[in-house]
This record gives structure tokens, C-alpha cells and sequence, in this order.
């Protein structure tokens, strides 16, 4: 990837990943001039504009790979005969971190921390998709390391969406499906570096899914502060999606199982902590 190609992700980037915080419905500086009636539907529109964009991004600088044809990609094949290949794989965690910034960004009634948040959001963008770029190709050099890169970055993503939905105390017949709808997702982004088939991946997904939606069924009885209440779910996540993984790859072991149990004896402690010192229960 070339130096300039690198310069104008990052320019891009920081405008779409801007442009909502400045033309935001709900808080920006041009709210005001919005009715209320019409903030929530324009600030969906905007923001699924956002994500379009984002992802067009991701997937043109993946297919810009020069060994982007030992993927088999989706076609779409027009009546004049032209084909149109895409990289739905390249979609997801550019995605999920848009959406994921915005929500929590929100919870945040501070200029300056939006900016900040906007901006280090921005770079984390570019670096995933700088990330993607180089795991189309197994012999590259930074294979692996793009692979903990992205890692990284989808817990990052689930943590400001977690937090992001917990806060609101939804019923749990919304919060729970939107947890399991972003859990698949997110899961699916860290199983498919197994090279599984897509059914087993799909299956997997959803099995992730089912049990973070469960998860948030039950932490919607406890009055956790809301970063409790991410990092809670976010551990839990990454002991499932950990596991499913460890299974793909044929690396779940003693040492394994081990980790993952202390992760989730951890869990259990703030869970624990959080309920002493709130012990309160909502219904």
C-alpha cells in the first residue's frame, strides 16, 4: 500500500468520522434548527450514511490487494455483461466501530471529548483497514500482526456498543436481541481468521450471539454503572468468542481453558463488587 493511498484514507476518515459529530441532529451545533420530531430518523439516515461510506473505504482498499483473487468475493453480474465484486468481510468492524463511536461518544456531554474521541476513533479506523489491506494475503509480512490488530479492535468495537446499549436500560425484549444482532457480527469478524467454511462460521456466530443476549437479559436486573456494564459483557464475549476460536482452529487446550477461566473468574468479582456497592435491583 502506498504512502499516498495511506494519506488519503486518513483525510477521508477524519471527514466522515466528523461530519456527524458536527451535523448531529440530537446535540450538534445545528440542532436546534431540527424539530424533534424529525432528530431521531435524520440522525439513522445520517449515520447509516456514515457507515456506507465508511465501508466503501474498507472495501475498495481491500480489493485494491493484488492478491485479492484468492478470495472468492460475492459477483453481481449486470445485464451488459460487466461483473461487480465486493468484500462484505470488509464491512463489519469498520462498521461496528462507526456505530460503536457515535453511541458512546454520546453518553459524553463535552466538546472537547467528542473531538478527542472523534479523533482517535479516526485513527483506529485507519489502522483497521490498513489491517484488513494486509490479511487478504497470508505471505505478508505483517499478517500477524494485522490479525491482533483487528483482534483488538473488535473488542473495542463491542465495548463502546455494550456500554452504548446498556445505558439506556432498555427492556430486555430490545436490549437483548441488539446485543446478540452485534455480538454475531462481531464474532463472526474474529472466527472468520479461521478460514472455517461460512456455514460453521454462521452457526458459530450465532451460538456467540444467543448466549450475550442471555447474558444481557440477566445483567438488565442489576443497576451497574454503565462502563461496568460494558466491560462485563465485553468480558463474557471474549471468553465465548475466545473458545469458539480455540475450537476452529484446533488450539483448545489446558493453557487455554485455563486463561478463559480466570477471565471469567474476573467476571464474576465485578460482578460481585458491582452488586455490593449497588445492591439495588430493577425490574
Amino acid at each position: 500500500m502506498r504512502v499516498d493511498r495511506i494519506i488519503v484514507l486518513a483525510i477521508l476518515i477524519a471527514l466522515t468520522q466528523g461530519f456527524l459529530l458536527v451535523i448531529d441532529p440530537t446535540s450538534g451545533p445545528f440542532s436546534n434548527l431540527v424539530s424533534q420530531d424529525y432528530q431521531f430518523p435524520l440522525t439513522v439516515v445520517l449515520l447509516a450514511a456514515l457507515v456506507a461510506i465508511t465501508s466503501g473505504i474498507a472495501d475498495a482498499t481491500v480489493r485494491s490487494h493484488p492478491q485479492i483473487y484468492l478470495l472468492k468475493l460475492p459477483v453481481i453480474r449486470a445485464r451488459n455483461g460487466h461483473k461487480f465484486e465486493f468484500a462484505p468481510f470488509a464491512w463489519i468492524l469498520p462498521s461496528m466501530l462507526v456505530i460503536g463511536t457515535y453511541l458512546f461518544l454520546r453518553l459524553f456531554d463535552s466538546p472537547p471529548v467528542q473531538v478527542v474521541g472523534t479523533i482517535i476513533s479516526s485513527f483506529v479506523l485507519l489502522v483497521v483497514i490498513i489491517a484488513q489491506y494486509y490479511t487478504v494475503g497470508r505471505q505478508e509480512r505483517l499478517y500477524g500482526w494485522a490479525n491482533i490488530g483487528l483482534n483488538l479492535a473488535t473488542y473495542i468495537a463491542g465495548f463502546l456498543i455494550f456500554s452504548a446499549i446498556y445505558v439506556n436500560k432498555w427492556r430486555a425484549l430490545i436490549s437483548a436481541p441488539l446485543v446478540g444482532l452485534v455480538t454475531f457480527f462481531l464474532t463472526y469478524e474474529i472466527l472468520r481468521q479461521s478460514k472455517a467454511n461460512n456455514n460453521r462460521l454462521v452457526i458459530y456466530s450465532l451460538v456467540s450471539a444467543f448466549i450475550l443476549a442471555e447474558v444481557t437479559w440477566a445483567l438488565n436486573y442489576w443497576l451497574l454503572p454503565v462502563l461496568i456494564g460494558g466491560i462485563m459483557l465485553l468480558l463474557i464475549f471474549y471468553v465465548v468468542a475466545g473458545i469458539l476460536q480455540a475450537y476452529l482452529t484446533n488450539n483448545l487446550n489446558r493453557a487455554v481453558l485455563r486463561e478463559y477461566l480466570i477471565v471469567s473468574l474476573v467476571s464474576l468479582v465485578l460482578i460481585v463488587f458491582s452488586i455490593i456497592s449497588n445492591p439495588q435491583i430493577t425490574s
